[in-house]
């Protein structure tokens, strides 16, 4: 391990408290050879740092290694300066690399006062057990940590009020690897009912956008992580299909460009000068259904050019490619923008509902009930 100083000054503690309301997807699993004696994830598709790399953008600190205390010192500032209180860690199991900085995360995150939840991640041997197992680890391992995420929010499944922590479950529809094996939401259920029964329990989250997994997987909530293409995609509909009890965690994007990691062409998503992103926020907060968090997809994900993170301006790759930057936007423009949409989330009036216990009589064996317009189904339960 290479312990060499940082080449970033550590930036000061300063502005207003962050909200604890709003998150932001977090990857920890950058190397450098000054940190980590090799390039890590810089390279993905045979690229070449250090003028080289495995993005559209080019990051404002550099090809850096998640291990630099300076440039996780600058992150939280950076957080902060946004107004986000909560990153949720991307985490591949037990001695991973992308564990090895999580303590200096942890540490760093409770200088700026952010907090940390984790992103379970479809390792390869993952499994329904090992999820059980994976929880226990991380409130063991990290959960004494001042910067680890818990809040007192409850669900059908986990109602005790007391403080909890939160975690993500990345492709659900697979135990380890996606698209290794497929399974049904159901499968998950046992190690949910253990997870909830933890002397903690726990607050978990799916990613899935099928309302079902709640009742049939026993998950506290859904998240979306990302809805590429708005209209054609419902924008953020799946908000209606959450039965009473469960979570919605709508994930918005700024856009998306992966081009130089080999993305497929509809995958591309403009940021049109900040336009996707007012539009990803709007569509969010306007189901009708008030969210649990608001995710940000992604503070730092380089390779799928989703991040707000600030980039470079006018680097090139040293073989003819111009790495793109935010256009009209200033560098840390995504870091204003995100303040002034989490002011606006936490001054919003929340959403006018009324209960209506509908009966229905038929001889059909296919009824659906559908509002014409003026409003929205949302919370739907079932009474037979």
């Amino acid at each position: 391990m290479v312990t060499q100083t940082s080449d970033f000054r550590v930036p000061p503690v300063t502005g207003p408290a962050p909200s604890y309301k709003v998150a932001a997807f977090y990857y920890p699993w950058y190397g450098s050879p000054k940190y980590d004696n090799a390039w890590a994830h810089w390279t993905q598709n045979g690229h070449v740092p250090p003028l080289d790399i495995a993005s559209d953008y080019y990051p404002a600190l550099g090809p850096y290694s998640s291990n630099d205390p300076g440039v996780v010192a600058q992150h939280m500032a950076w957080l902060r300066q946004a107004g986000i209180g909560v990153i949720i860690v991307s985490w591949w199991g037990r001695g991973s690399a992308e564990e090895r900085p999580v303590p200096l995360i942890l540490q760093t995150a409770a200088q700026y006062g952010i907090k940390v939840a984790f992103h379970i991640e479809p390792y390869g041997n993952r499994s329904a057990d090992g999820l059980v197992e994976d929880i226990r680890y991380l409130y063991s391992r990290y959960g004494d940590s001042p910067a680890f995420f818990r809040s007192t929010a409850v669900s059908s499944y986990s109602t005790a009020a007391q403080p909890k922590g939160v975690f993500f479950v990345w492709c659900i529809s697979s135990p380890g690897t996606c698209g290794s094996q497929k399974v049904d939401a159901d499968y998950w259920r046992g190690a949910l009912d253990q997870i909830h029964a933890l002397p903690e329990s726990a607050l978990v989250i799916a990613n899935t956008t099928d309302g079902s997994a709640i009742s049939s997987g026993h998950f506290d909530g859904l998240y979306n992580y990302a809805t590429l293409h708005l209209e054609q995609e419902r924008g953020f509909s799946w908000a209606h299909t959450l039965p009473a009890g469960a979570l919605y965690v709508p994930s918005v994007i700024p856009g998306m460009s992966a081009r130089r990691v080999g993305y497929a062409d509809d995958t591309y998503v403009p940021r049109n000068a900040g336009q996707t992103y007012d539009d990803q926020w709007t569509a969010a907060l306007g189901t009708g259904v008030q969210p649990f968090m608001v995710t940000i997809t992604s503070f730092n994900e380089w390779h799928e050019g989703t991040m707000i993170e600030p980039p470079a301006a006018g680097r090139d790759d040293g073989h003819g490619y111009t790495y793109s930057d935010f256009a009209s936007l200033p560098p840390d423009g995504y870091l204003t923008l995100t303040r002034q949409w989490i002011s606006k989330f936490q001054n919003a009036a929340a959403p006018a509902a009324i209960q209506a216990r509908i009966q229905i009589k038929t001889t059909s064996d296919w009824t659906t009930l559908n509002i014409a317009n003026g409003g929205y189904w949302v919370r739907p339960l079932l009474i037979h």
